[in-house]
């Protein structure tokens, strides 16, 4: 727990050229994650000390900053779970945002902490994003973080009382063959969810430094710097993903190549409101 001296709103806009990532805004309530992924790229953005940092400023200077900066989707899971350990300023970014029109909030995590939106009314300025992998894939990398079933049911949970709610199927990791993802995705369609974001697997290099047990078979360096499966793999993971669905994904952070094999439009992405 301490004061945060940098600034707590900032644009992300360091995609690379060729990769469809909209811009929006990082809102840093916390920093880090007491989940123990293995493929986590925090791992290499806190140099590998990635435990929770909870920040306590006035609220006040916050909302100064969010005040400053123009409409769209204000995320505070870049740098962090979102919920894993709950942010003090979280219940007041709350309450700020109920009172916006066209400033959003979203809350992105693999933890089933939801008890603060059992208490609070829901808006449709605050978005849930639960982020979901195969139970085989979430045993074997995403140690400490809740089951996937478990993330479903505080998903469905949120959705009947009213919440917005969305799915993050992310990174898929088709070492154990693409098959173990069609139980889940069949489950995520049953729910309902407004809008279910799906990525491979693709991680800078420099994260093996810090998480040497992170997945990397198959991988290659693609042009955008990160290590990734095969044009032709991610094309093939989307496809079968989508079927399994009933509908097509959005994508994270997916090359302009991929988007042109498979000729889907883009309509929006888990970052966009």
């Amino acid at each position: 727990m301490r004061e945060r001296k940098s600034p707590f709103v900032r644009l992300f806009n360091k995609t690379p050229a060729g990769v469809c990532c909209p811009h929006f805004y990082e809102l840093i309530l916390s920093n880090g994650c007491p989940y123990d992924c293995a493929y986590c790229y925090l791992r290499l953005t806190f140099r590998g000390n990635k435990g929770p940092v909870m920040f306590t400023n006035p609220w006040e200077r916050v909302r100064a900053e969010i005040d400053k900066s123009s409409s769209g989707v204000f995320s505070t899971g870049e740098l962090a779970d979102s919920l894993a350990v709950i942010p003090p300023l979280l219940w007041e970014a709350v309450e700020y945002f109920r009172e916006q029109k066209h400033k959003y909030l979203l809350l992105t995590t693999k933890s089933c902490n939801i008890g603060l939106f059992r208490e609070v009314k829901p808006t449709p300025q605050v978005i849930i994003s639960f982020s979901i992998n195969a139970p085989e894939i979430a045993a074997k990398y995403e140690r400490l973080a809740p089951p996937p079933v478990a993330r479903l049911r505080a998903a469905l949970e949120l959705l009947e009382l009213g919440w917005r709610v969305r799915i993050r199927l992310d990174p898929v990791v088709v070492e154990g063959g693409l098959e173990i993802y069609r139980p889940i995705c069949r489950e995520i369609s049953s729910i309902g969810v407004e809008r279910v974001t799906v990525g491979t697997l693709r991680q800078y290099p420099g994260l093996y430094r810090f998480a040497p047990d992170a997945p990397r078979c198959g991988l290659r360096k693609a042009l955008d710097g990160r290590m990734r499966y095969p044009v032709s793999v991610r094309a093939g993971v989307y496809r079968a993903i989508a079927e399994w669905l009933g509908f097509e994904p959005a994508l994270c952070k997916e090359t302009d190549e991929v988007w042109k094999l498979l000729g889907w439009q883009f309509q929006g992405c888990n970052c966009t409101f």
